[in-house]
């Protein structure tokens, strides 16, 4: 009976399919801090054509520019190279959770414990408001202290055109 083949393990030339990846701009490198750029984007492709899209709406309301990202410099960059940055995606799924699924859960819990004590919709709705503003600090915290930023590394480097020419 021929053996079983061996699972192929993740190594430095083979990609793990849960690891996130994005192609970012380096905006400048300050000693040892690499500065990313990315361009903001909204839901899909066809909600950023949609006027009347929500998506677009709420991607507005983030801001225009670019969205600023600073990692420590661990490759051999200057401003105007293109890196490929990763993130797994257990990183990426609890950094989703603390933003995306904690202040909706904390909402809902705090509207039925108040409405259970018997408050008015008004008073419940008003009493919510604390509960969602302090339902965000974790992943304020998490973003200051950069623990999500720390999840992010630094795969390739793709050179200027300029650069890469020299």
């Amino acid at each position: 009976m021929p053996d079983a083949p061996l699972a192929r393990q993740p190594g430095p030339g083979i990609h793990d399919t849960r690891t996130l990846r994005q192609t970012l701009r380096v905006a400048a490198v300050e000693g040892g801090l690499v500065r990313l750029e990315a361009n903001r984007l909204s839901g899909c492709a066809h909600c950023a054509a949609r006027a009347g899209c929500g998506a677009r709406a709420l991607a507005e309301l983030a801001g225009a520019g670019p969205l600023e990202i600073g990692l420590p410099r661990t490759a051999d960059v200057a401003p105007g190279d293109e890196v490929v940055v990763s993130m797994s995606g257990g990183a990426f799924l609890g950094a989703a959770g603390l933003a995306y699924l904690l202040p909706p859960a904390a909402l809902v819990l705090a509207a039925g414990v108040f409405s259970a004590l018997g408050l008015s919709d008004l008073w419940v709705a008003l009493a919510c408001l604390p509960v969602l503003v302090l339902s965000f600090l974790p992943v304020h915290r998490a973003d200051r202290r950069g623990r999500i930023a720390a999840a992010l590394s630094i795969d390739e480097v793709i050179p200027a055109p300029e650069r890469a020419q020299t």
